[in-house]
């Protein structure tokens, strides 16, 4: 009702201004049959109640789907009976027509440039495997400096890998109940070569062995890995333990990673999060893509965890995550 009477206003406020018109031409010319007056304006505020009445019957449904959800305004209505109106209708369709098609075919590139990721990636993972196998028996310094080069290999393309499916996210989650004491262990064990060829290591603490979280398991197991990555890449040689540690508040589960190593400085926080944002430290660390924090930002959001970060120069950084039970 309200977009309907802001779009008839001029219209209305030019029947007052046609009323106020008649009555003073009727004064000047010394007319004082008031009773004649009134009949004429009378008259005219029928005659446009009328008209009005008739275009919010007619124009209903128009007004109705202009203020419903986004995602009901799929359907159409028609624009009213006139020529205009049918005539603007139908340009809405075509361009509506042409909308969808490119949103189409956009939809069907982005598939195309995911499949053609992934399987790269997975291609890529062969040569990984035999590399390590062929140094496996190999404890000199050089072979593990390989070890850290193909460590970063593998997050790179890990990194590459769910970059590419985030925009297909809502098709390739499944939130279910995960164990965390067992979880927790688990991605610690998978990650416990990168741990030893860092010379840092974890130190976990579960409240209780029996709480489960609220979450799809894959992706919180990358978002874990990447925080696991920033914490002993920016650790080494000034500390050599990382914290792991799981509390219970209220209804809510809290996963807080620490490390103890240089932490951020004050003027990158607030930009940590941003796509290719490397900062001060990542021009120490020429290896920083700027894309962990931005992919855990984003995988937590939609996967509507809570995260806060704390941090100190020098003393470490501590990255919360808060799951519900």
């Amino acid at each position: 009702m309200k977009i309907f009477l802001r779009s008839h206003l001029a219209l209305v406020l030019m029947v007052v201004a046609q009323g106020g018109f008649t009555w003073l031409y009727f004064w000047f010319l010394g007319f004082r049959g008031w009773g004649h007056i009134v009949y004429v304006i009378s008259m005219q505020v029928v005659f446009i109640l009328g008209y009005l009445a008739y275009r919010f019957i007619n124009d209903y449904r128009l007004f109705k789907w202009l203020t419903t959800s986004s995602d009901e305004m799929r359907y159409i209505p028609r624009f009213g009976n006139g020529y205009f109106n049918k005539a603007l209708h139908l340009k809405v369709l075509e361009e509506k027509s042409i909308s969808n098609q490119k949103i189409m075919e956009c939809e069907a590139a982005v598939k195309e440039k995911v499949t053609f990721m992934n399987q790269w990636v997975h291609q890529m993972k062969t040569p990984i495997s035999v590399i390590h196998l062929m140094i496996q028996n190999n404890d000199d310094p050089i072979f593990q400096d390989i070890r850290k080069e193909i460590y970063k290999l593998e997050m790179g393309l890990k990194t590459v890998f769910y970059t590419s499916r985030l925009s297909l996210f809502e098709k390739d989650y499944v939130i279910e109940e995960i164990p965390v004491y067992t979880f927790i262990k688990d991605l610690v064990k998978e990650n416990k070569s990168l741990f030893f060829q860092f010379g840092v290591y974890p130190n976990i603490s579960i409240e209780d062995e029996d709480i489960n979280i609220l979450s799809d398991k894959k992706w919180i197991k990358f978002v874990i890995e990447q925080i696991f990555s920033n914490a002993i890449k920016y650790s080494t040689k000034k500390s050599n333990k990382v914290d792991i540690k799981v509390e219970k508040e209220n209804k809510e589960v809290i996963l807080t990673i620490t490390d103890f190593g240089i932490g951020i400085p004050e003027q990158d926080i607030k930009r940590i999060f941003e796509p290719y944002f490397t900062g001060l430290n990542g021009r120490r660390y020429h290896e920083s893509t700027g894309m962990g924090l931005y992919l855990v930002k984003e995988v937590l959001d939609k996967l509507s965890h809570n995260y806060s970060i704390h941090t100190e120069v020098n003393k470490g950084t501590s990255f919360r995550i808060y799951f519900s039970v």
